[in-house]
């Protein structure tokens, strides 16, 4: 069963960067020790949100503006909040700052592998929340030389 919890979405603040890079740091099957050095970076200079239960940052979304739309740069939530609707607030808080920066579309690129469970499970999360996958990328270099999926959604701005 869902346990539903009473989070607050804010803005990220440069003083939310180092519990970003613990959430990275307990997430191994996501992110490999490169990987936290960039979200860290990442977290220094990019715009993005994170997701707080009683004060405490559970989850984050970094963003990073493209001519013609908004890119959900590095995403992830605490494995003992996984599944329990922070994700969802997380790139629902995207969709809307993508509107308001006119970027009607929000895209996102990740592991493209169609044999890692847990990335079989991040292309679920995405599809559920309504992104299509656009496009496989075979030996992509920022990867690794691993495939990216690229999916996009579809934003419907107009509410604004």
């Amino acid at each position: 069963m869902k346990r539903q919890y009473n989070a607050r979405i804010d803005k990220l603040s440069s003083y939310d960067v180092e519990k970003i890079v613990e959430i990275v740091r307990g997430l191994p099957e996501w992110f490999t020790p490169g990987a936290v050095r960039e979200v860290e970076s990442a977290a220094r200079r990019l715009p993005g949100f994170v997701a707080r239960i009683n004060g405490v940052v559970r989850g984050f979304v970094l963003l990073e503006e493209r001519e013609c739309c908004l890119e959900i740069a590095w995403l992830a939530v605490e494995k003992d909040f996984q599944g329990k609707g922070l994700g969802t607030l997380l790139v629902n808080a995207a969709a809307e700052y993508a509107c308001q920066r006119r970027k009607p579309v929000l895209t996102v690129k990740t592991y493209g592998g169609m044999d890692y469970e847990p990335y079989l499970w991040t292309l679920r999360f995405y599809k559920s929340r309504g992104f299509r996958l656009y496009e496989i990328i075979e030996n992509y270099k920022p990867f690794g030389g691993q495939p990216a999926a690229i999916l996009i959604k579809y934003l419907d701005c107009s509410k604004e």
